[in-house]
């Protein structure tokens, strides 16, 4: 959608300098910053550059657990509980780590 309307808005030094920080925070232009806050969006920081990564390592270690999972099954391995408990761990880990760093697409 092109956005052909335009309003001017006037704010003191300190509204635009906290708009310009929140924006910033969020990794959002000013303008698409107050687009989403007007839309009814929980806005969030951006995470930091490491959380990409962080997500996933700890899709990776899921995905070996997952692994040794099925080899315990079809040997009949004791580990069975324990490893299908790391994998239920490894999982809310990382729902937590995408749910604090990641915001709904518009």
């Amino acid at each position: 959608m092109k956005r052909t309307l335009e309003m001017k808005i006037r704010f003191t030094r300190g509204e635009l300098d906290a708009l310009t920080k929140k924006a910033r925070k969020s990794g959002f232009s000013r303008e698409g910053f107050s687009r989403r806050i007007l839309n009814g969006a929980v806005v969030k920081e951006a995470p930091p550059a490491e959380v990409p990564m962080l997500i996933r390592e700890v899709r990776r270690v899921g995905y070996n657990i997952d692994q040794l999972l099925m080899i315990a099954r079809t040997k009949n391995w004791l580990v069975v509980k324990e490893l299908e408990k790391a994998l239920e761990s490894n999982r809310a880990v990382e729902k937590l780590i995408v749910d604090t760093y990641t915001t709904p697409s518009d």
